[in-house]
């Protein structure tokens, strides 16, 4: 079949400030854990990427679906967005009390041993880079992607710029380093309400009630229950790395598995617009098998090129950026690399599913997966270590996607000869 580089070409430009978003993301990311990587040690290390995995798992429980419902029911109801918008920020807020009380818990039971103001540090940023995400959807929900990108961009390169000198020339601890970067959020957070405004998106208190609050929920919780079986049997491993091996071999796992979620990057850009139009085509068997034929083509292009890059390159990636104290992650990423591609279409066809507002199949299909995921890693860490939590990632991800595109394509078919 002939490959249509042009219209792969308008696919990429409509969607290069989504790209320009994620890649700065990933940058800023990879550049931070690097220097965290190479100039703490290994422990450290270990316990600063295990509380960000707990606060995400912690954030993926109060999260309720809110930010996806948020984009899809903006893109449909531009005329409500500001009542839209102050339910779902208001409530996400409110939910912080909760998160905290949660997550302290966690640490003082299960992780005494890590001290509880580098908890405080990092679980406050995180929270915030959630209520960040919830704004960031609602202008994706408008298709506002540049000023995504502006209110992103511009306090992560001040961060990077007092973090930098501050490490190699004042020898800023990582407690210093994880403050910095929350001022960064916190600013990103401030600059993306105040765009809102301009887009005659605001923030208001009468908007909030807790009916509304209801019936919120009753839409967005069955998304909500997908994202946090996602999140867990996605974060699940490190965890149990944690705590069942050590916060040394979580060091060496985190960075391998963090490299192959930034492989990520080269197609997530596609899916954000992605939602959005899936959401107005109003489940158009026609216009959404056309999505999806063109995405898949481009989507698995970009995997497995990521894939053969990230298997042949992994010792010099590692040790080049990482040093060699990180040898360890070498194969772990090879073995990471070839579930790239499954990674790639099963975030394609989630995308599909949830932007058709099937999300009880999503729901249930993850959480198949973390059954799966969290009993197989229970029963094989404690033997195989790392290298089985590698292994079972990638058996998961092929798993999700063969669910995802039966289900899919089973829809679809009905949808077609409804039509008919």
């Amino acid at each position: 079949m002939a490959i249509n580089l042009s219209k792969y070409k308008s696919l990429l430009a409509g969607s290069k400030y989504i790209f320009l978003l994620n890649l700065s993301d990933k940058i800023f990311s990879f550049i931070v854990m690097l220097l965290l990587a190479r100039n703490f040690s290994t422990e450290i290390y270990g316990q600063i990427v295990t509380l960000l995995t707990l606060s995400i798992v912690l954030i993926s429980v109060f999260d309720l679906g809110l930010p996806i419902y948020i984009q899809r029911e903006i893109a449909v109801n531009r005329s409500t967005a500001s009542e839209i918008y102050s339910r779902v920020f208001l409530f996400g807020s409110l939910l912080m009390v909760l998160y905290f009380t949660l997550g302290s818990a966690a640490v003082f039971i299960i992780y005494p041993d890590i001290p509880y103001s580098l908890f405080i540090i990092i679980s406050l940023m995180m929270y915030s880079s959630f209520l960040v995400t919830v704004n960031n959807k609602t202008l994706s929900g408008i298709n506002e992607y540049k000023k995504q990108f502006l209110s992103f961009i511009l306090p992560r390169i001040i961060v990077l710029a007092v973090i930098i000198p501050g490490i190699y020339l004042f020898s800023m601890t990582e407690r210093s380093l994880l403050l910095v970067m929350f001022t960064g959020i916190a600013s990103n957070l401030v600059i993306s309400v105040i765009i809102l405004c301009k887009n005659e998106i605001r923030l208001s208190l009468k908007y909030f009630s807790f009916s509304g609050i209801q019936k919120i929920l009753a839409i967005s919780l069955p998304l909500g229950i997908a994202v946090v079986f996602n999140l867990l049997y996605d974060k699940i491993d490190l965890l149990l790395i944690s705590k069942l091996r050590s916060f040394d071999e979580a060091a060496f796992y985190s960075i391998a598995y963090g490299l192959f979620k930034s492989s990520s990057i080269a197609f997530s850009f596609l899916l954000v617009s992605g939602f959005t139009r899936v959401a107005e085509l109003h489940r158009e068997p026609a216009a959404i098998m056309k999505f999806l034929k063109e995405h898949t083509m481009l989507v698995s292009i970009i995997c497995i090129i990521c894939s053969v890059i990230l298997f042949v390159f992994a010792e010099f990636i590692i040790t080049a950026f990482y040093t060699g104290k990180f040898e360890n992650s070498v194969n772990i990423l090879r073995i990471l690399s070839i579930g790239i591609i499954a990674m790639g279409l099963n975030n394609l066809t989630g995308i599909i599913l949830n932007g058709m507002g099937y999300f009880k199949i999503v729901m249930f299909i993850t959480l198949y997966a973390l059954i799966m995921n969290v009993v197989l890693n229970a029963f094989l860490i404690p033997k195989y270590g790392i290298t089985a939590s590698a292994v079972l990632t990638v058996i998961t991800e092929f798993f999700i996607f063969a669910l995802e595109w039966y289900y899919l394509k089973k829809i679809l078919v009905n949808l077609q000869s409804k039509k008919t």
